[in-house]
């Protein structure tokens, strides 16, 4: 038995031998397998990277010298296939549209260098490989992002250094201006908050450098603050059709949410959850880590998320060459934290990742320190959850498990043999048996006691925040969050969550609402020229999607119809 004791502490500290970083007890840490691919035939960098037909595809950017390269290439039965392509899209936009088997691609820079922007747009027919060419954008782009709306209009935002506004491709031949907005920003994130509508968001570059940004527009309604957006900014896209990459909601049930990474002024890391118009730092196990023992992880691209597995992956590097990959399960809370880290890769670009349809990841080409060296390399990151560790973790692992059970196997018999020969020997104790009872029939009291005192309490808690409603009206604030009411009330966000949950029998969300729609009720009945969309917003209401879809919901009619209702005396 002390043999085997001994083989497991030697197993644990073998299997703890090769952790990247110390410290956090609560950060899950493994070795990750990865693959090159064939490379490219051409070097690039500010390409945009895709999955259309089921076949990657990576189109335009610069080679060498920082020189514009009009073309792409489509991987296919492991090998890249060269194809040209009409104009040259370094810094582009690009967006896989409908079924996918048709991509948009437009603007980027003119000129060699990184200079200028272009007007140009084309289609990409994935199903022939074939570019053609058929107009311009409203206005000259570099650094633009689109998104295809539910109406088919794919909505474009973002350029390099000015100039910017939202425009409108109408799915067919022709781009116009939608609407301007507050201020210009490079590379924004578009993402849709309902079927026809998007937020616009993303840092800007002041002084020389990118600052926070807190002022969100939207494709229909005014502009709004999202405070959490003064302190963290998003990681920067360098490629297109990065919707799809962050979101983690379910458009069946009118649920557009994402999850994005961000960065603040300490550089400290954490992860964004949009939902709607509201964002939130999601709650994580431990805080992203941005050292390892090797030195300091640095995170340049954005991260993407793995709906399928409920994973979000961001992909980091150090000065040494290892690559690691964090990865957050969003679906818990709070969020459990895994490193993934590799031995150092040689020519392994920064650029942003695609995930595969298995799960993994892929980094092609990029630059390592200037945009004059792109790369042709290509990684394949094995993220895929039954792929992610290398065998010989696995195997490590499989040892650790073994000499356990065994350790365990030996320590029951053990004890099973002491215990046979006590009962053997001596006889049970009365008192300890009556004492046992005594505890026995008091914990009920006690427990009982207990939930009173919890109920009180809770009933205390439920007292001040409605309170608070009905006398400063916070539901009135379309960016109200939990964490307000807590630091309001100077109490834990949880605690009025389960206090709402307990007393209330709803959500959080469910009972501002209730608020907005009592409010809404009010001006609906006395006011008379006020339009019912406009009523939904000054109830609180995001936008007069969430307000019609709540109201409907709670009475079972439209505001209109309710209204008519109440002037009727039905």
């Amino acid at each position: 038995m002390m043999l085997l004791l001994i083989y497991f502490l030697l197993a644990s500290v073998s299997c703890f031998a090769e952790q990247p970083a110390g410290g956090d007890t609560l950060l899950r840490q493994e070795r990750l397998k990865v693959e090159r691919l064939p490379d490219m035939h051409t070097a690039r960098a500010g390409h945009c990277v895709f999955y259309a037909g089921g076949e990657l595809t990576v189109v335009g950017g610069h080679t060498a010298g920082f020189v514009l390269t009009p073309t792409a290439e489509y991987y296919s039965n492991g090998v890249w296939h060269l194809v040209h392509t009409v104009y040259p899209h370094d810094n582009g936009m690009t967006v896989v549209l409908g079924n996918g088997q048709r991509v948009l691609l437009a603007g980027g820079h003119e000129k060699n260098l990184g200079i200028g922007q272009r007007y140009e747009a084309e289609m990409y027919n994935a199903e022939m490989h074939t570019f053609e060419g058929f107009g311009c954008l409203d206005r000259n782009r570099a650094f633009s992002q689109g998104v295809e709306l539910n109406n088919r209009q794919v909505l474009i935002c973002g350029n390099h250094k000015g100039n910017d506004a939202m425009e409108l491709y109408d799915g067919q031949k022709a781009f116009s201006h939608a609407k301007e907005v507050s201020t210009w920003r490079s590379s924004p994130y578009v993402l849709p908050i309902a079927d026809n509508n998007a937020i616009v968001f993303g840092c800007v570059w002041r002084n020389q450098h990118f600052e926070p940004c807190d002022t969100v527009d939207r494709l229909k309604g005014e502009p709004f603050s999202a405070p959490l957006l003064k302190e963290w900014m998003p990681m920067l896209y360098n490629q297109g059709n990065h919707a799809q990459a962050a979101f983690i909601g379910n458009k069946a049930k009118d649920d557009y949410s994402y999850l994005i990474a961000a960065l603040n002024l300490s550089n400290e890391v954490a992860f964004i959850h949009i939902h709607d118009t509201v964002f939130s730092l999601l709650p994580t196990s431990c805080p992203i880590p941005t050292r390892s023992k090797w030195g300091r992880i640095t995170y340049q691209c954005p991260s993407i998320a793995d709906s399928q597995t409920h994973r979000a992956y961001l992909v980091g590097s150090d000065t040494i060459g290892r690559v690691y990959v964090v990865s957050v399960e969003y679906d818990k809370h709070p969020a459990p934290i895994t490193l993934y880290y590799t031995d150092p890769l040689h020519e392994f670009g920064n650029t942003t990742p695609v995930l595969t349809p298995d799960g993994d990841l892929i980094i092609t080409g990029g630059i390592t320190d200037d945009n004059f060296s792109p790369l042709a390399s290509v990684w394949l990151l094995r993220t895929g959850t039954s792929k992610m560790v290398t065998k010989s973790n696995a195997s490590s692992r499989n040892i650790w498990w073994w000499l356990l059970g065994g350790l365990l196997i030996a320590l029951t018999a053990t004890v099973s043999l002491l215990a046979s020969k006590r009962r053997k020997y001596t006889s049970p104790a009365p008192q300890e048996s009556d004492t046992m009872k005594q505890v026995a029939e008091s914990q009920p009291e006690q427990e009982s006691e207990s939930a009173l005192q919890a109920n009180s309490a809770s009933s205390e808690l439920m007292n001040r925040i409605v309170q608070l409603m009905e006398t400063q009206h916070p539901y009135l604030n379309p960016e109200l969050k939990l964490s307000d009411i807590a630091d309001t009330l100077g109490v834990h966000r949880n605690a009025i969550s389960a206090c709402i949950n307990s007393q209330q029998g709803c959500t959080f969300s469910q009972f501002i609402n209730s608020y907005r729609l009592q409010h809404a009720k009010k001006l609906l009945l006395e006011t008379s020229d006020m339009k019912v969309s406009a009523v939904g917003i000054k109830s609180g209401f995001a936008n007069e999607r969430s307000f019609f879809r709540s109201f409907k919901a709670a009475t079972g009619v439209t505001p209109k119809e309710w209204k008519e209702q109440q002037t009727k005396g039905i």
